[in-house]
């Protein structure tokens, strides 16, 4: 299937159908790039310095929510720096 095949039933999509197919790309080109060049994938992440407010911020929260088990917890953070969208809501990732 060529470029040019993609994109014309790509304009048939919705708009939520064309994200799902811009993530499921972006994802398997991650992926490939990945696997035909390791020697530059990054293996070491730093998260930089940590602003005491912002922690302050979340271990209110995270007293405030009470998760139980690990998961909840990083649920809870996860959710605090969730995408926000045009209109001011919350956007969620779709499977």
């Amino acid at each position: 299937m060529t470029y040019d095949e993609i994109a014309k039933n790509a304009d048939q999509l919705g708009y939520r159908e064309k994200l799902k197919l811009a993530q499921r790309l972006l994802q398997t080109a991650m992926k490939q790039e990945e696997e035909q060049n390791p020697d530059r994938r990054e293996t070491t992440v730093s998260a930089g310095p940590l602003d005491p407010d912002l922690v302050q911020y979340v271990a209110e929260r995270l007293r405030k929510l009470k998760p139980a088990r690990r998961d909840a917890v990083l649920n809870s953070i996860g959710a605090m720096f969730q995408s926000v969208g045009e209109n001011g809501r919350v956007v969620y990732p779709e499977n």
